[in-house]
């Protein structure tokens, strides 16, 4: 099956996760790394939005209208890297860089 998930990573694989998460929002924001944590948020005037992970697989993410805390364990990367998707038990949330702050990357 083709999900246009090219890039999956067990939590496991922190590292490669923190290597497709700073490509994804380099130049679009804020983004903090750390061996335990990482962190994207936009910058005004663009929309406000920011996402967080964990190594031990809790997220928070924000979106105009609406806030998510859940547990993930696996993390797939669209080959655009304009979405990431976060897999856990009963669990699927897919993150989406707003248009507004995607028009940056031709800037």
């Amino acid at each position: 099956m083709d999900d246009g998930l090219t890039m999956k990573f067990q939590i496991e694989e922190w590292g490669k996760i923190s290597e497709w998460f700073v490509k994804m929002f380099q130049g679009l924001g804020s983004i903090e790394t750390s061996e335990e944590m990482l962190r994207f948020t936009s910058i005004e005037p663009y929309v406000a939005t920011g996402i967080s992970l964990s190594r031990q697989g809790k997220m928070a993410a924000s979106m105009p209208l609406h806030n998510l805390d859940s547990t993930f364990h696996q993390v797939a990367f669209d080959d655009l890297l304009e979405s990431l998707a976060l897999i856990g038990d009963g669990f699927h949330y897919t993150y989406r860089i707003p248009r507004e702050i995607l028009s940056m990357r031709s800037d």
